[in-house]
């Protein structure tokens, strides 16, 4: 299973990611990214958006 990970290192906190989510799933809330896994349909939209690769879908193992 995948999962949208955030780096916040890289991260210029454009806000340029939020706007390409069709599902409303990442949201600014001040300077920090907020990712909503539960509407997060892992498409990946939003990772080809971040100009400096700071969002990733990763695989992750089940819990």
């Amino acid at each position: 299973m995948k999962k949208l990970v955030h780096d916040k290192k890289k991260c210029l906190r454009c806000a340029g990611c939020v706007g390409t989510c069709s599902k409303m799933a990442l949201d600014m809330y001040g300077l920090d990214l907020q990712i909503d896994h539960e509407k997060c349909i892992r498409c990946g939209i939003c990772t080809h958006a971040c100009p400096v690769g700071a969002l990733s879908l990763q695989e992750v193992e089940n819990a």
